[in-house]
């Protein structure tokens, strides 16, 4: 057996060296917002490893609705009676899935050809930024939420690209695991029925543990709809052609109930590493564990968040990590905050950035300049805001906090073991050196003493309840 590589550790600050905050402003006390996208602009440039985390909120512009917007999100607008769900989250769940998959296809059609008919989306300018990084030598990575694949589309290479929740882009068999390119299924996901594994049949893999109890009590909701949906996939199932698997093809999205990926935290704990910058965009950051990259990348590199709203994710600092560097950082998280549409910020930046001859961007305003009579905004909406007003760009589409600020949520985790695979219940305990490595308490005395080297540092948290998977969740 190949025995694992221990990474390198990021060289950081001795504890004699203090790290200071990446000033905008030549004067503190007169700042404009031209000096100031002009110090951001500095801050990225020369960079060759910039880490990009994007959410929902770039693929707005391309028709795709996010998830949990209100009144337009995806949550919001799917009615979950109709495909016979208790409630929209139960779309995603894996669990419900491999019970009765025929309701994620019903609707499958308006997450792969949004724009209706057979029309996929295509790339925004933002995602257009992102090529452009690549094609500079200046990008690292692409984390996306996303599971549209728009990063691809735009040009950005397959090894630059994690995605974290999976992607529309491939299929699994849920029986015999074989993959095929979701062109493979289009027919099927556009007529609303259920694809099938056409793979001769073979012996059948050894199939994971469940990733949720097996004596969980049914889900209520349209009960009669599923038992009759269930009987009729049973009629399929018996008979099926015996030459070819059969199986149902899950697309290649991480569903609730399932664990993310190991790729992602791999490559995560190796970018760690070589990591110069961090782009926030389109993302509330709000969503386990992706929410905790911010806190796990080190402080002592710029942080620019490009979104309509100001995002405040959980802090995750290890306080057992002596060499690493504690964040400089107070009541505040990214160092620059362009606030607005997600393409006339990545526009601005481009041409700021790679443009021989930059044109001023004569339309922004800065939070801290901003007067009471101003005609496009109103002091009085950002009273509830503790970020320093310096740091704030205003564009066009920038929004201020509203009164039940959703920015500071950060929604807890729905877990699984990293040991038994098995979803956990009560305490999660977490290692605090690793990216989302997280043991259940029956597993915990064990391969704590095992993993990494027995050294690493564990904290507890509580997990998720199950009537609580409307409000946390891996999405």
């Amino acid at each position: 057996m190949e025995k694992k590589q221990k990474l390198k550790k990021r060289p950081s600050p001795t504890k004699r060296e203090t790290l200071h905050p990446f000033s905008l402003y030549h004067s503190p006390q007169a700042p404009s917002f031209q000096e100031g996208l002009t110090s951001v602009i500095q801050l990225l440039k020369g960079k060759k490893n910039i880490i990009v985390l994007t959410g929902a909120g770039i693929s707005v512009s391309c028709g795709i609705p996010d998830f949990r917007s209100k009144g337009t999100g995806l949550y919001a607008t799917l009615d979950a009676q109709h495909l016979g769900l208790s409630c929209p989250e139960e779309l995603f769940d894996y669990e419900v899935f491999t019970d009765n998959p025929r309701p994620f296809y019903r609707f499958a059609k308006h997450l792969y050809f949004p724009l209706g008919q057979k029309e996929r989306a295509r790339p925004s300018d933002a995602h257009k930024l992102l090529a452009l990084l690549e094609e500079q030598k200046m990008l690292l990575r692409v984390y996306s939420q996303n599971i549209d694949g728009l990063e691809q589309e735009a040009g950005v290479s397959a090894k630059r690209v994690v995605y974290a929740h999976g992607s529309l882009q491939w299929a699994t068999c849920i029986k015999c695991k074989h993959k095929v390119n979701s062109k493979e299924i289009e027919e099927h996901v556009f007529n609303g029925s259920i694809p099938r594994c056409r793979e001769p049949n073979k012996p059948m893999k050894q199939l994971p543990k469940p990733l949720l109890s097996p004596t969980k009590p049914a889900r209520s909701g349209s009960a009669r709809i599923q038992k009759r949906q269930r009987e009729e996939l049973d009629n399929h199932d018996s008979t099926a052609n015996e030459e070819v698997c059969g199986g149902v093809l899950k697309p290649g999205v991480t569903f609730f109930g399932e664990a993310l990926h190991d790729n992602v935290r791999r490559t995560l704990e190796a970018d760690r590493n070589k990591v110069d910058a961090v782009i926030v965009i389109g993302t509330s950051l709000s969503v386990a564990p992706m929410s905790k990259v911010i806190s796990y990348l080190p402080p002592d590199i710029p942080r620019i968040l490009i979104n309509r709203t100001i995002v405040h994710p959980g802090e995750q600092q290890d306080e057992h990590d002596e060499d690493d560097a504690k964040d400089f950082r107070v009541n505040y998280v990214f160092d620059a905050y362009l606030l607005g549409f997600c393409d006339d910020i990545a526009r601005i930046l481009a041409k700021q950035m790679f443009s021989p001859e930059p044109e001023l961007y004569k339309n922004g305003k800065l939070l801290a300049a901003l007067g009471d009579d101003d005609e496009h905004y109103d002091l009085r909406d950002w009273r509830s805001n503790k970020v320093p007003k310096e740091r704030i760009f205003l564009f066009p589409g920038a929004q201020p906090p509203s009164n039940d600020d959703e920015s500071v949520l950060t929604y807890r985790e729905v877990a699984q073991c990293d040991g038994c695979s098995v979803r956990i219940e009560g305490t999660i305990h977490k290692c605090v050196n690793c990216f989302d490595y997280d043991l259940c308490a029956i597993c915990f005395p064990t391969l704590s003493k095992m993993h990494g080297d027995g050294i690493h540092h564990f904290v507890q948290e509580i997990a998720i309840l199950e009537c609580d998977t409307q409000q946390g969740n891996k999405r």
